[in-house]
């Protein structure tokens, strides 16, 4: 297999395994995300049947929890569409690689 040709697989490779994680590290944060909603939704669901001080103290310290976490969400995120970008630059190489490969072939041919 032609080195430029081999090196662009081999790339697309690694990239594709940091897009994997980057995809798993986001996906396990936006459902710890959705788990704090659910948490938050619930004490308001209890917080409406009785108002105290001290339930709203909580109830802005599960939102700021909340807040914190789908952050957290969004910046896996980012991380994801970063790796997702390294791919689609290692999928433009991969396919340059390969036309180079067949036009050499094609010169050696003649």
């Amino acid at each position: 297999m032609p080195e430029g040709f081999l090196r662009e697989i081999l790339k697309l490779e690694a990239r594709l395994e940091g897009f994997l994680e980057s995809e798993e590290a986001f996906v396990k944060e936006l459902k710890n995300c959705i788990e704090k909603m659910k948490k938050l939704n619930g004490y308001i669901e209890r917080l409406k049947r009785k108002s105290e001080p001290k339930k709203f103290e909580k109830l802005t310290r599960l939102r700021l929890e909340t807040i914190k976490t789908l952050n957290g969400a969004l910046k896996e995120e980012s991380g994801s569409e970063q790796e997702k970008s390294h791919l689609l630059e290692s999928f433009g190489a991969l396919i340059l690689a390969l036309e180079e490969v067949r036009s050499n072939l094609e010169l050696a041919r003649q």
